[in-house]
Order: C-alpha cells, then sequence, then structure tokens
C-alpha cells in the first residue's frame, strides 16, 4: 500500500496547497465535494490502467505501441504515441517548473528565512533540490523510493491533522460541504467553477495513469486495486485538510491571496514556532516527491510508448511472442537516455526558478497544458480497456464501461470550459452559459469518439456479455 503512495506523492504538491487553500479561503467548506468527486474520478482511471496492465501484461503506453503499431511511424514508432510521448514530456516539464517554485516557497517560509538573501536563497535551494532529486533518481530503486514518499504522505496527513484539531472545524458546515452545490461568486473571489474545475484536475493527474500502470507491472490485481484506493484516500485527506486550514484562516481575518509564507503565520498561532518548522517541512517533503516523481513519469511514459528495437528485432517479436509475452516489465530505452530526460527536465527547472520567472504564470500554463491532455490520456485508456487483444481474459465489463465513460467524459466537459473561458472568457460571461456549452461540447466530444472508432460498438456489446 505504502508503495502504491508515489501516486498521492505526484498529486499532493504546492499546487494542491494554493488551489485547495484558496477554494478555503473563497468558499469556505462549500466545495469540499469537488474534492470527492475528483478522488472517485482519479481511483475509476488509476484503477483502470492497473487492471489493464495487469490483466495484459503490458502497461497503458506499451498498448497503445501495440494497437497503434501500424500507423504512420517515425522512426519504428507511430505518431500517436510520440504525441502522448511529446505531451507527457512537456505537461510534466511545466509541472517541475511548479514543483520547484513551491519548494522554493517552503524554504522561504522556514522561521529565519525573511533574514537571509532571497537571491541566494532561491538559487541554492534549486541547486539543492536539483542534487537531491538527481542523485534518488540514478539510484533507480522506485520499490524503495515508492516507500519513502508513502511515509512522507502519511507524514503530511498526520500534520494538517494535528493543525485541524487545534483549530477546530464547524462539522455541521462540513457535512454540508459534501452535497454538491455552486457557491456564489464575491467581489474578491475567483469564479467558483472555475475552483471546483481547478479542484478536480489538481487531484486527477494525466501522467498518472502512465506511471500507475509502469508501477502496476508484475502486481496482483486485488493487491493494486487497494493500493489504489489507499493512495485515492491519502491524496484526498491531505486536499481535504488544506482546504479546512485555508477556511480557518480566511476567518480569522486573513488574505483571500494564499502563499505557503502567510499559511505559516497563520500555524504560528495555533502550534509556535516548532509547529511552522514541522509546517515548512512538510511542504519542503511534498515539494520534493512531486519533483522526483514527474520526470520519473515522463521518462518511464516515453519508454512504454517509444520503440527502441530495430524493425527485424520487432518482426521476430511478432512471430514468437503474444501480446501478454512480449514485455517482462524491463525498459526498452537505453538507461542514458532514461537518464539524461529526467536531467533534462531538472535543469530546465532549476534554470527557470533561478531566474526568478513568474511563477503565477508557470502554474497557468501548467494547469492549462496538463488540463487539456487529460482527455487524450482517458481516451486512450477506455479504447484500450475495450479492445480484444488485450483483455481477452477478462474483458471490460458493462459497469466498469459506465463508470470509466463517465469520468472521461467529464475531462471532456472540464477541457471544454477552460477553452471556452481562454478563448471566449470575455465574450461569455455568465458562468451558467459557459457551463452549458461545455457540457454540450463534452457531451459531443465524447460521442464522437464513440462514433469514430469501434468503441461504442464494444461498450454496447460489454453490456450483452454480462447480461
Amino acid at each position: 500500500m505504502l508503495y502504491w503512495t508515489m501516486l498521492a506523492a505526484c498529486t499532493v504538491g504546492p499546487g494542491t496547497v494554493v488551489t485547495c487553500s484558496r477554494a478555503g479561503a473563497e468558499f469556505g467548506l462549500n466545495l469540499i465535494w469537488a474534492l470527492v468527486v475528483a478522488a472517485l474520478i482519479a481511483f475509476t482511471l488509476q484503477e483502470g490502467t492497473a487492471r489493464l496492465t495487469i490483466v495484459s501484461g503490458t502497461s497503458l503506453g506499451q498498448c497503445l505501441k501495440t494497437k497503434y503499431q501500424h500507423m504512420t511511424k517515425v522512426y519504428n514508432t507511430a505518431i500517436i504515441c510520440w504525441l502522448v510521448a511529446g505531451s507527457v514530456f512537456i505537461g510534466n516539464m511545466l509541472y517541475e517548473c511548479n514543483n520547484f517554485a513551491g519548494g522554493v516557497d517552503a524554504v522561504m517560509a522556514m522561521p529565519g528565512a525573511s533574514d537571509m538573501s532571497s537571491v541566494g536563497l532561491r538559487i541554492g535551494s534549486c541547486v539543492v533540490y536539483a542534487i537531491i532529486v538527481l542523485a534518488l533518481l540514478y539510484w533507480d530503486k522506485t520499490d524503495k523510493l515508492g516507500i519513502m514518499l508513502g511515509i512522507l504522505m502519511i507524514g503530511m496527513v498526520t500534520l494538517f491533522m494535528v493543525v485541524v484539531v487545534s483549530m477546530g472545524m464547524d462539522w455541521t458546515k462540513f457535512l454540508w460541504g459534501l452535497l454538491p452545490n455552486l457557491p456564489q461568486k464575491t467581489e474578491t473571489s475567483a469564479e467558483p467553477a472555475d475552483i471546483i474545475i481547478s479542484l478536480v484536475s489538481t487531484t486527477s493527474v494525466g501522467y498518472n495513469l502512465f506511471l500507475g500502470g509502469s508501477m502496476a507491472q508484475g502486481r496482483e490485481l486485488g493487491s493494486a486495486q487497494r493500493g489504489i484506493a489507499f493512495s485515492t484516500v491519502s491524496a484526498v485527506l491531505v486536499s481535504i485538510l488544506i482546504l479546512i486550514v485555508g477556511s480557518g484562516f480566511h476567518q480569522d481575518g486573513g488574505s483571500t491571496t494564499f502563499t505557503i509564507s502567510q499559511l505559516s503565520e497563520f500555524i504560528f498561532k495555533f502550534l509556535g514556532t516548532g509547529g511552522v518548522v514541522v509546517f515548512s517541512l512538510g511542504f519542503i517533503a511534498a515539494a520534493l516527491s512531486s519533483i522526483l516523481t514527474c520526470p520519473l513519469a515522463a521518462a518511464l511514459t516515453a519508454d512504454s510508448v517509444l520503440n527502441f528495437k530495430k524493425e527485424e528485432t520487432l518482426e521476430e517479436d511478432k512471430e514468437s511472442s503474444s501480446v501478454t509475452e512480449k514485455n517482462n516489465g524491463k525498459r526498452e530505452m537505453p538507461r542514458m537516455l532514461f537518464l539524461g530526460l529526467m536531467l533534462v527536465m531538472v535543469l530546465v527547472s532549476v534554470v527557470v526558478i533561478s531566474a526568478n520567472a513568474d511563477r503565477t504564470l508557470v502554474i497557468l500554463v501548467a494547469q492549462v497544458f496538463n488540463g487539456c491532455l487529460l482527455p487524450l490520456f482517458s481516451t486512450c485508456l477506455l479504447l484500450c480497456l475495450n479492445d480484444k487483444q488485450f483483455m481477452v481474459s477478462s474483458p471490460q465489463s458493462g459497469l466498469a464501461n459506465i463508470a470509466m465513460t463517465i469520468c472521461v467524459t467529464l475531462t471532456f466537459i472540464f477541457t471544454a470550459n477552460v477553452m471556452l473561458q481562454k478563448l471566449l472568457g470575455t465574450v461569455i460571461t455568465n458562468v451558467f452559459i459557459r457551463l452549458g456549452l461545455a457540457t454540450g461540447l463534452g457531451v459531443a466530444g465524447m460521442g464522437s469518439v464513440c462514433v469514430a472508432t469501434s468503441l461504442g460498438g464494444e461498450i454496447v456489446s460489454s453490456f450483452s456479455k454480462t447480461s
């Protein structure tokens, strides 16, 4: 179970702190339900990719490589596989910059940090993070890394539980917050719908589908499902606790513009200097875990979807092995290239954050870009789960298809809303009209996938098999 919390470590980072605490500051406990929905989506998608890997013997990326092997290729790899690998690499590089920025802010929130040179502290922190991360990635012990990150996640849960108990909470408002609602926008708050979508996107991370598939190789299905459930619950519990702390900070008269430094000042009122130290160390650990897993996930995705064998070797594999026997969990990518991809991501992030780039812009671009990738990744997963060559021993059931289709449709709706807001936000000012259009576009997008591919017929046939 601790091994699977690497997925939670990918999810919970500095961006989660800002988004969840802002939701609490601007809307109290009203949006807890959005985190619960996001957790359900995350579990459904991650369980699906683990089940695909365990049943077929190949990860999502490897299934895509097999499924589209007859498409137009570039260097023995289908174009769609290059698209997936490139998208994950760019998206994770943006996330990595965001993680380094949050890690630096966490260091600056430590007691006494304000007395030091901000430039020296920023650059020094980036260099130290990079050295630690590159050393651990070169170590290449995924199992041990996952257990370590799992322990950090448990520490995060404990930390925020202590803070929430110290500040107290209105349980009536908490229970009402579990019911779906759209609170009123205030003069200083963001659009409620935008915050809801941000909460969902920061909890359901697209590249976790590929990282989870790589982690599932050689595992048993029941164990994987329990581990993913534990990971998802850990992530959403931390997120809810952060939201509650943000709500308490708002009630205490704090600013609705959140930084880790402001939160540490609020924590000081309840736990003193010792609490601030533990608080800052917790966020340093959260940033470190995210900095570790972003480049690892990108490299694992590239390894799974790209072909590194010569054409003759591929033909021999087709003749001598079945789909489920082709992969034994070993990497095809040369080790130096695997390490090189991760090195590039870390070095670019160090340079960008050390140069004091606009962190707000970095976060905005990362959220929008990665949010728009989730429909692509989840659609690929749904297509592979309904492909007979992968799931012949355990076909996708009708009920599983219902759950997965709803989740994929929601990702289409979220992306449509983001695109409408960015492109036509000044024209479509009514949030309900925008949500209505986004819903229509999302459903139409999912319908188009079902019609343009064999997915629609496969979903229908899954119900006849069940009956």
